[in-house]
């Protein structure tokens, strides 16, 4: 199968257009490494502790590397200390590299702690690493630093890049879901481009701006940026003491994100590549012709009207013999590809010494989009992004107390979108029905008609024109860190950082307005094509958007870390400050700088590394408050116990035991983009006129387009957290558990309880600290992992995350009846009406509760509704929350991986509960729109109700147009939108040593992967659960190689 999709003309074609891309970029970045290779080279000189290796001093140094159970352990980095000479051993664990008869070897590999063995003039060596000793050095990235793994009491969350790269995606919030505990992640839309998916830490608490701060390299950057090759470390930081020190902004959570750096060895020079063939998920499945046809004669009788189509029209639908007048278009078909192109690539180079270390990668990567072309067009109207990634890091050791980091980044995209976009064909998709008009006529216009002019979806896709865009991405940084351990005290060190960011967008639009023509038929006396033209075809036209901003950043602080027998301390204070600006700004307040600033503090300590206390704050605030208002403080305090470092505890299951536990708070002040809300702003230019005298002079209106108040400051988030960290055999089987509950106060929003009648604009509300919510759960990862004695590797990994918030105060008026408040459930909680099933007869609806005051009465067919508040009336005061929100309550992932003598297979799950959807689309509502217009689902179609079908029926009847009784939102149209997804499944497998070894590589790793590989759900795959229903979400089948040099 995937061999004939390899045949598809369209893909070939990108394939060989992207082979010549790719050889370009890979000859470039070959050119741009060969000085840092120079550069690695030449550096082994002795400087200061830097060990120099005469040849007269060199010995071959061979050994294998085992573990303490005599297991040989493959891929172990091995480096001569102080120098960059290196390698790794090879899969029976055994290495060779020349080395000082005096030197020091270094030994790291994952899960062991590091070993320094001296070779004092031995040619073979047997090393053994001890397995358990990682958590004592091992270091996790935190608010603006490092500690060690053993000290953390915030709840923390990681992932493993390797994790990040078994989805073949360009973006990095899509390989993130159900990877991590604490994450909620919903992917919407497959669209090349606009395909990221939404995320959330621990749930929501808030009704305004909801998603987490995101730094990479400690930088406040957009993750849709960062390339997923690229990444190092990230980390989720989830509670009070581990966001503390962002103050205003840690309320949602943070993201930190850290690229890749130079590692010390010789130059390494990693290239991956894999291209995929991607298939929509859950593609629309409409009726026909013929069934659309007949199902308007039904909903005509249901209603008592005469049928529109005779069966001798229908039998032409059917058949298709007269596709003209009586078409029946498969429009999804005629529009949209089965199979798409993506290729992903990456090329780096990394190494150094312990003077300078280096790492650069230059990514390219493609995806095609879904429409189907017209060959007669000379422009290309499939959507098609393609982006570049350059990033070098380096970091230099002036002297041995001083280090520089310096940092490159550079992204270029560049997209290419149809003229009418996304939204302009899938909605023509949805509004033109397969009867509605041909594709095109028999001259080979465009076919349409009067009513929704110009919605022909293949017009729509293929005549509308194109949109060019150039999106360009600059993000540079330098750092300094002064180590004043010998100039001052020991531990004692000082950092700096600052940051410039550019971001330029451009966007051309060459949009056109197609001709449209109805075909009426043949004239009778001449026997030519009759037309009537709708509009006339236009020429293309032009327009620019552009959009610019930058954004400046700087930090200095003052960090002490010191042991003192069995007392650890350490401290940190830290001075930054942002400013943004919004250089494209189309107002004069919104081109005003940002600007942000504040201090961070943090101070730890911990006794025999068994006791640790923590406390974490941030002193900062926000210029969208009046003075007095804008500085806030926001503490955290946080214990931990390590009980299994008890001399008592002498347990040789439990390995590791540690209890956490913190409380603080955290600020919020994200109100939707507007600012100042203590600013009354006057607006003249509103469509509100007036006309005075006799001549009726026009003046334009003032309005007071929004009411200032000076009384608003941040919302504020108090967060508990209670963690576990459980480690069993050797922390081979491990559980890290939290519990954690939230209250936010003074949450940002308009008024609610203005009555309309006041005569307030919408917009001009006044903003107040008026809302009350809270959120509560756990979140929770358990991974095992092992090695036998043959070698066999195998690991299973699960996590899950449950978060529920609730509204306590939301500023609305008391609703008549209780059934009608918010107050209680959860944020954006779905209300609607309960349906009690569907009438039978005019009988059943005589002898039920009063529905007229929906809209008339009902008919047979048509839902019938609990009576909530027991008034013994249906109406809309019979409303209530019904299901669940649409962001999901429940995510969780599982799954593992097997190596073995170079081959490898891990597969994942990703699922959801506890998330509803609505089927409120027109084309799940028949003829809602009048006949003739909108496609109708095939799930409705084949689960309506009919006399014959009463008894089993899940949807209403069909009439002929909006039925106000059962067109309205109620659990007949709310669904169970729960899944389980295998997310990813891969397959490789790496050449042994001896076969690479002859091809002058030092690694080569084959492997196929696939994502979002099939879905099960509650739906019956109408749409997909995690989507919105637009631009279908990708399933990708990606074919790929890795090789080091």
């Amino acid at each position: 199968m995937v061999f004939k999709i390899m045949k598809n003309k369209i893909i070939q074609a990108e394939v060989r257009k992207n082979f010549l891309w790719n050889f370009k970029l890979y000859a470039f970045i070959g050119c741009l490494a060969l000085p840092l290779n120079v550069l690695g080279e030449s550096t082994s000189f002795d400087i200061e502790n830097v060990v120099s290796m005469p040849p007269s001093k060199r010995i071959k140094v061979t050994g294998t590397v085992k573990d303490e159970a005599g297991i040989t352990l493959p891929g172990v980095n091995v480096v001569v200390k102080g120098t960059i000479i290196g390698t790794i051993t090879n899969a029976n664990g055994q290495f060779t590299l020349e080395a000082p008869s005096d030197g020091v070897l270094l030994f790291t590999y994952v899960g062991f702690g590091n070993l320094e063995l001296p070779i004092n003039g031995k040619e073979n060596l047997e090393v053994t690493m001890t397995e358990g000793d990682t958590q004592l050095e091992e270091v996790v990235v935190v608010g603006y630093g490092t500690q060690k793994k053993v000290s953390v009491v915030g709840s923390i969350s990681n992932i493993a890049p390797k994790a990040i790269k078994q989805t073949a995606t360009t973006s990095l919030p899509n390989a993130l879901s159900g990877r991590m505990p604490g994450i909620i992640t919903r992917q919407t839309s497959g669209e090349p481009g606009f395909d990221a998916a939404s995320i959330y830490i621990r749930g929501i608490a808030t009704w305004g701006e909801k998603a987490p701060l995101v730094l990479v390299d400690g930088i406040e950057r957009s993750i849709s940026s960062v390339n997923p090759d690229e990444v190092e470390s990230l980390s989720v930081l989830k509670d009070a003491s581990a966001t503390a020190v962002y103050g205003v902004k840690g309320a949602n959570g943070v993201i930190l994100v850290n690229t890749k750096r130079g590692k010390q060895g010789k130059p390494q020079v990693s290239f991956r590549t894999e291209s995929a063939i991607l298939t929509s998920l859950a593609e629309r499945n409409y009726i026909d012709g013929y069934e659309y046809a007949s199902l308007m004669n039904e909903g005509l009788a249901n209603v008592g009207k005469a049928a529109r189509w005779s069966n001798e029209e229908l039998e032409k639908f059917r058949t298709g013999s007269d596709p003209y007048l009586y078409p029946n278009v498969d429009w999804i078909d005629e529009v949209l590809n089965k199979n798409l192109y993506q290729t992903i690539n990456n090329l780096s180079v990394t190494g150094g010494n312990e003077i300078v270390r280096y790492y650069v990668n230059l990514g390219y990567s493609m995806q095609t989009g879904i429409y189907k072309t017209d060959k007669n067009n000379p422009h290309n109207t499939n959507a098609k992004v393609s982006r570049y990634n350059y990033r070098s890091n380096v970091d230099i050791n002036l002297t041995r107390d001083l280090i520089v980091e310096l940092g490159v980044g550079g992204i270029i995209d560049d997209r290419n979108y149809p003229g009418a976009g996304a939204a302009g064909i899938f909605n023509g998709l949805r509004d033109t029905g397969p009867i509605a008009f041909p594709v095109t006529n028999p001259d080979g216009s465009i076919s349409g008609l009067p009513t929704y002019i110009g919605s022909n979806p293949w017009g729509q896709s293929t005549q509308t024109g194109y949109s060019d865009e150039h999106l360009t991405t600059i993000q540079s940084t330098a750092g300094l860190t002064w180590d004043l351990s010998r100039l001052v005290t020991k531990g004692l060190s000082v950092k700096g950082h600052f940051s410039f960011d550019f971001y330029h967008a451009n966007k051309a639009l060459r949009y056109k307005n197609f001709g449209i023509k109805q075909y009426i038929g043949k004239n009778e006396a001449t026997g030519e094509d009759e037309y009537i033209t709708h509009r006339e075809d236009e020429a293309m036209g032009y327009s620019i958007q552009q959009n610019s901003n930058r954004a400046i950043y700087m930090d200095f602080s003052v960090n002490y870390q010191r042991t003192f027998n069995k007392h650890s301390v350490s401290a940190m204070l830290l001075l930054n400050r942002r400013q943004y600006d919004d250089l494209s700004a189309g107002s004069s307040i919104m081109n005003l700088p940002y600007r942000s600033q504040g201090l961070a503090m943090r101070a730890t300590y911990d006794y025999a590394q068994r006791y640790f206390i923590e406390f974490n704050a941030g002193y900062n605030g926000s210029e969208n408050f009046p003075k007095g208002k804008r500085m806030g403080f926001f503490p955290a305090v946080s214990l931990g116990w390590l009980v299994s470092g008890e001399s008592f505890w002498n347990d040789n299951i439990i390995s590791n035991l540690k209890l956490r536990f913190s409380h603080g708070e955290v600020g919020n002040d994200q109100i939707g983009g507007d600012r100042f809300l203590y600013l009354t702003k006057m607006d003249q230019n509103w469509e509100q006129v007036y006309y005075f005298g006799q001549d009726q002079i026009k003046w334009d209106g003032i309005i007071e387009s929004k009411i200032g108040y000076n009384n608003v400051t941040w919302e504020t988030a108090v967060k508990t957290n209670l963690g576990l960290d459980l480690g069993l055999w050797k922390d081979r089987l491990s559980l890290q558990m939290d519990f954690f509950y939230e209250k936010r106060k003074g949450i940002l929003m308009q008024r609610q309880s203005v009555p309309t009648a006041a005569g307030f604009l919408a917009a001009s509300v006044l903003w107040g600290n008026l809302g009350k919510a809270e959120n509560k759960g756990f979140d929770a990862l358990l991974e095992f992992k092992d090695r036998t004695s043959s070698g066999l590797f195998y690991s299973l990994r699960g996590n899950v995350t449950f978060a529920r918030s609730k509204v306590l105060e939301n500023d609305k008026a008391d609703p008549l009846y209780a059934n009608l408040s918010e107050i209680g459930h959860p944020i954006g909680q779905p209300f609607g009406l309960v349906a009690e099933g569907f009438f039978e007869s005019e009988e059943d609806i005589d002898n039920w509760y009063d529905q007229t005051l929906l809209g008339g009465r009902p008919i047979p067919g048509d839902v019938k509704y609990k009576d909530i508040n027991g008034d013994k009336i249906i109406d809309t005061n019979d409303q209530c929350a019904i299901g669940y929100t649409r962001e999901p309550e429940l995510v969780f992932g599982f799954g593992g991986t097997i190596e073995y003598k170079g081959f490898d297979l891990s597969a994942y799950f990703t699922g959801a509960a506890r998330t509803s959807t609505f089927f409120e689309d027109r084309t799940f509502w028949p003829f809602a729109s009048g006949m003739g217009f909108f496609n109708v689902f095939k799930e409705v179609y084949d689960n309506r109700w009919t006399p014959e079908t009463a008894s089993s029926a899940k949807y209403p009847v069909v009439t002929d147009g909006f039925n106000v009784q059962s067109m309205r939102r109620s659990t007949v149209w709310q669904k169970d939108a729960s899944y389980l997804r295998l997310k990813n499944l891969e397959v490789g497998y790496t050449l042994p040593k001896k076969v690479v070894n002859k091809m002058k590589i030092s690694n080569l790793r084959l492997f196929v992967n696939g994502t979002n590989l099939y879905t099960w759900d509650k739906i019956n795959h109408t749409i997909d659960p995690e989507s919105d229903n637009w631009y279908p979400i990708q399933r990708a089948v990606n074919f790929g190689l890795a090789v080091e040099f």
